[in-house]
């Protein structure tokens, strides 16, 4: 400027040192260093540094214009001979050198701070690599109104340099050997795509969940959507192994190291990143990471309107796929493409039943359901919500009858098939349906193999596979897939417990205990058949002592649950040989809850040599389609009436025979 205009030079610059000087102390701050045409300064507080930010950018468009870049950073700073030194300081210079005339840019510390305070909005512009900075740093700009915004390709900056030859292809031709540019990571990241391969020995990946920068707190289940519907389409590629939502939304928020969490899941890969939801238009920023050399092997950032969706979920599915050299068939290619609804909103809505329904339980199920039917009223070809709603009744949390129960899930379930065939989490319910209510057992197979070749990653379908499989007398076939249900969804309480309860049917006791163990401490605070079922494998061993030491662990108060919790602990003392104390607590807990499985009331009738009203209790449960029934057949709490001809003539009417 004073080369071409002095004199208006040295307006602008007194402008900006007038205007400096003013809103810095009035907002409580000091400035330290003065270059001339910039400034270092400190505030108390995040707040008082980003309203000076503002009220100096808004004074600074007053003529004479500033063009005037601002960064902001959190972090200690101290004074050596009168010179002010830290890494704070380091970083707060590399962040306002991305910036242009009008903007105000900050670290992701300063953003955790404003996140949730109202007046300020912002957008993320990526990670970058700064110069003398270890890891690559996201950076947010304040998009308030009058604020400039700069658009990612055309940032410059205090960043690492990067050889020519690693961005010849997109980027420039030029005949010289190196040219070293200053760019950002992020879109070296995209230039590199096929020079940072994958090295990983698999192709496994975790979709960790997105990080929310919509300073909107409400938007965290419509972010959780999006990370779930990455990791089901995903799921639909054969040639991944893809981590479930329920292990990879248990580092929500998490400080633990992503390499360790990596590790802990046993993938190859992750996938990080965060969603900005403004006015209509939504951005997805994500990176994909070699967990086994911390390397980035890809990112790249989305900006579409909230309507295409979809579609960016699809589109950022296959990227990552083409990124981990998975071949993605033509059938899987169609079905990623293939959107759930075209409506938003019933999409919301499923997402917000799919989060009830986690959490299990009964008012978590009307809840679930609730949402799940508000999703249909607005789109009744949303095959999904059906789905969800079918998933509603196959547990008997709502506290129905199974036999009440099952032709209303069925019937749900038949419709989300009705409206797409090819739907997996539909055929998975289905096939539940078949071979723990109705006994087809065939069919159910078949209908389970169909889920897992639509979605080969399917956790669920292939736990529910493995328990058919093993049912039914494939004994290590049905704890393969047990085994693989696990390995999708490590960190998965209900997988963890069924393949120990699975260990302990197949009397691998060992086994049972130690993966018995495992889901107790993956349990939620009020589910206690880990408990049960690891009490069961000690009376197996007569340990009994142990056994009781377990079950009373379990709170008398304990509710909510599919099986009577006082009707477990009289198992185990009927098993224990004190029946006095069994038949005591029996006849209480029937006449309190006459919902009480009859299923586990014949196991007690078994154990206390009452064979006859074992036979009515079983009778019972077949009539009442008990939800334990279909392991009957494997169940050694019934190994001393086996061979029995009652017995035998009730697997024959079970097709267990």
């Amino acid at each position: 400027m004073m080369q071409h205009d002095e004199q208006a030079a040295v307006a602008v610059n007194r402008h900006y040192i007038s205007v400096l000087k003013q809103t810095v102390y009035a907002h409580h701050g000091n400035v330290l260093n003065d270059y001339g045409d910039g400034s270092l300064c400190s505030f108390p507080s995040v707040t008082d540094a980003l309203q000076c930010a503002i009220e100096m950018q808004q004074q600074l468009q007053t003529e004479p214009k500033v063009p005037l870049r601002i960064g902001l950073h959190i972090g200690e700073i101290f004074f050596d001979d009168g010179k002010v030194m830290g890494d704070s300081v380091n970083i707060a210079s590399r962040i306002q050198s991305l910036g242009q005339g009008n903007t105000i840019l900050f670290s992701k510390e300063v953003f955790d701070k404003l996140k949730n305070k109202s007046g300020y909005k912002s957008i993320s512009l990526g990670k970058f690599d700064f110069k003398n900075v270890d890891e690559p740093m996201e950076v947010f700009a304040l998009a308030n109104e009058g604020l400039v915004v700069p658009k990612r390709e055309e940032m410059g900056g205090k960043l690492k340099e990067i050889k020519a030859r690693s961005i010849l292809k997109k980027l420039l031709v030029i005949s010289s050997a190196l040219i070293l540019l200053a760019i950002g990571i992020f879109f070296v990241i995209k230039s590199l795509k096929a020079d940072k391969g994958f090295t990983g020995k698999d192709r496994s990946i975790v979709v960790l969940p997105f990080d929310n920068y919509s300073n909107d707190p409400e938007q965290e289940n419509f972010i959780n959507g999006i990370t779930e519907e990455i990791t089901t389409q995903l799921a639909k590629i054969a040639d991944l192994k893809v981590i479930g939502r329920n292990s990879a939304s248990l580092y929500k928020k998490s400080k633990k190291p992503l390499d360790q969490i990596a590790e802990a899941l046993g993938v190859s890969a992750y996938l990080e990143g965060s969603v900005q939801k403004i006015e209509g238009k939504v951005r997805i920023t994500a990176q994909l990471i070699n967990a086994n050399t911390q390397q980035h092997i890809w990112a790249d950032r989305y900006d579409r309107d909230l309507k295409d969706i979809f579609s960016m979920q699809s589109e950022v599915a296959q990227d990552i796929a083409e990124r981990l050299h998975a071949s993605l068939t033509k059938d899987e290619r169609n079905r990623i493409n293939k959107k759930p609804t075209d409506n938003l909103e019933a999409y919301k809505y499923y997402i917000k039943g799919r989060t009830f329904w986690n959490a299990r339980g009964k008012q978590n199920f009307d809840s679930a359901e609730a949402n799940f039917k508000k999703a249909v009223a607005i789109d009744p070809q949303f095959a999904l919500a059906y789905a969800g709603i079918a998933d509603c009744y196959i547990y008997n949390y709502k506290g129905m009858l199974q036999l009440e129960a099952i032709p209303i899930a069925r019937a749900y379930a038949n419709q989300a098939l009705l409206i797409d065939s090819s739907l997996s989490e539909g055929l998975t319910t289905l096939g539940f349906i078949q071979h723990n209510f109705e006994y087809k057992w065939d069919e159910s197979k078949r209908t389970l193999e169909k889920a897992i070749a639509i979605q080969p990653n399917n956790s669920t379908a292939h736990l529910y596979l493995g328990n058919l499989l093993q049912f039914t007398g494939e004994t290590k076939r049905g704890l393969g897939e047990a085994e693989k249900a696990v390995e999708l969804d490590p960190l998965s309480f209900g997988a963890n417990w069924v393949l120990g309860r699975n260990y302990y049917f197949a009397k691998k006791y060992d086994d049972a205990i130690k993966q018995l163990e495992k889901a107790k401490v993956l349990a939620p605070s009020n589910n206690y058949v880990a408990i049960w079922s690891l009490g069961l494998v000690y009376l197996q061993r007569n340990m009994h002592r142990k056994a009781l030491e377990e079950y009373e662990k379990i709170p008398n108060t304990a509710t909510d649950r599919i099986d009577n919790i006082q009707i477990m602990k009289c198992y185990a003392y009927a098993v224990s040989g004190d029946t006095a104390k069994a038949k005591e607590i029996l006849r209480t807990a029937m006449r309190e809850d006459p919902l009480a499985s009859p299923y586990r009331i014949a196991q007690v009738y078994v154990a206390l040599g009452d064979y006859n009203e074992a036979l009515n209790q079983l009778d019972k449960a077949y009539n009442n389609r008990d939800l334990h029934m279909f392991w009957i057949k494997v169940d050694p709490s019934f190994d001393a009436v086996r061979n029995e001809q009652w017995f035998k003539n009730l697997l024959k009417k079970m097709n267990l025979h």
